[in-house]
């Protein structure tokens, strides 16, 4: 009886590890990194990283950088930096890719010695040449496109005045200045005067909250120093999205170009107290032609179908795994991008390399650009 005992025991304990390996096994192996800001600075970011999280629990790690990140950058840092502690970890997704990533990304490479992780930057915030010497793949919105882009539609609704609101910290940023510069230059070849005008920086004093206030009570004061002209609004910073939106659908001769990471989900769904249905993009944009015609503000209104800072997320993160599962020709395999954006949008798009003012280009760093829509066409 004891010998029976004994050979179940010895029969349990085998087909418990064999089924420990059977699991081990099945296990992918390797883990995908995501790092977002919070709600505060992009809900469709966030969104994207748990939907992933959520689908692919073991392979998915995710964690958000601080709202005031141009004062905590230490922090980013650090975070980026845990991620890169766990041996497992093969590649990181960080959008947007705020003050931090270059420091982050030389310090894992270098000091950690993880030159196996593969890096992927998304709306960065660093200069091309610092964040691009350091990053696999850097994906942008073609911000000098999107400068031609707001100026061509303030044309287009016969717009008298296009105003520009940013803040020094943006105003240092290549990309942003080079944006500002194709507005000016495209709105003042068309007739139209360019006003730049200075809002606060939400990672300052003030807060998200006191910057909000202040555009809120600014654009009826441009309004009423304009009084009868048509003025088109564009904004550098994501969070002052939703205030420019409330102030501007009030105001029957105010105009709203592109958000400033266009997308159906920028912003708008807060501003105006809409459910944003992040499965079904194009249900979001009806329902923002709704609100918009109701508001007699649907011709005012413009961005693009796509949202562009989640289909970031989910192209990196299905490259991120052909990646770390051998599947790409190294780190930057273009055409393996391709498809996995073709996968992830459900349409083709065409990613071109940043050449910058003096003519360098950057193989790696990828500019995505869109048509803006008619939200009329959008009404059912």
């Amino acid at each position: 009886m004891k010998k029976l005992i004994s050979l179940l025991l010895a029969l349990t304990l085998v087909l418990g590890l064999a089924n420990i390996a059977v699991a081990d096994s099945a296990a992918p192996g390797y883990k995908i990194a995501i790092m977002t800001g919070s709600t505060t600075q992009g809900e469709e970011e966030v969104y994207a990283a748990l939907q992933l999280k959520e689908k692919y629990p073991d392979i998915v790690i995710h964690d958000t950088y601080p709202d005031n990140f141009s004062s905590e950058v230490e922090t980013t840092i650090s975070k980026l930096i845990a991620f890169a502690n766990d041996p497992e970890v093969k590649a990181i997704i960080f959008v947007q890719a705020v003050q931090g990533a270059t420091a982050a990304f030389t310090q894992i490479v270098k000091d950690m010695g993880r030159d196996d992780i593969l890096f992927i930057a998304g709306v960065p915030a660093e200069d091309p040449a610092d964040i691009a010497a350091v990053t696999d793949i850097v994906l942008a919105n073609d911000e000098i496109g999107c400068g031609y882009q707001v100026a061509d539609l303030a044309k287009g609704w016969d717009c008298d005045v296009l105003v520009h609101y940013s803040f020094a910290r943006h105003l240092s940023y290549e990309t942003i200045v080079a944006k500002r510069d194709a507005m000016k230059a495209t709105a003042e070849s068309q007739g139209i005067e360019f006003v730049e005008r200075d809002c606060p920086d939400p990672t300052g004093d003030a807060g998200m909250s006191g910057a909000q206030a202040a555009v809120l009570e600014d654009i009826p004061k441009v309004m009423a120093e304009y009084a009868g002209k048509k003025v088109c609004f564009y904004c550098t910073n994501c969070g002052l999205q939703v205030a420019l939106q409330q102030a501007i659908v009030n105001e029957p001769n105010a105009y709203y170009a592109l958000p400033c990471c266009p997308s159906p989900y920028h912003g708008f769904q807060e501003a105006f107290g809409l459910t944003a249905t992040y499965g079904d993009v194009e249900g979001a944009i009806k329902n923002l032609a709704a609100y918009l015609n109701e508001h007699d503000a649907v011709n005012r209104f413009s961005t693009w179908a796509l949202p562009v800072n989640m289909s970031m997320i989910n192209a990196g993160f299905a490259y991120a795994q052909a990646y770390a599962e051998g599947k790409t020709n190294g780190k930057l395999d273009l055409d393996v991008l391709s498809k996995c954006y073709a996968e992830a949008t459900g349409s083709n798009i065409e990613l071109g390399a940043y050449v910058d003012a003096s003519g360098t280009e950057y193989p790696n760093y990828l500019l995505i650009a869109l048509d803006p829509i008619n939200f009329a066409d959008y009404l059912n």
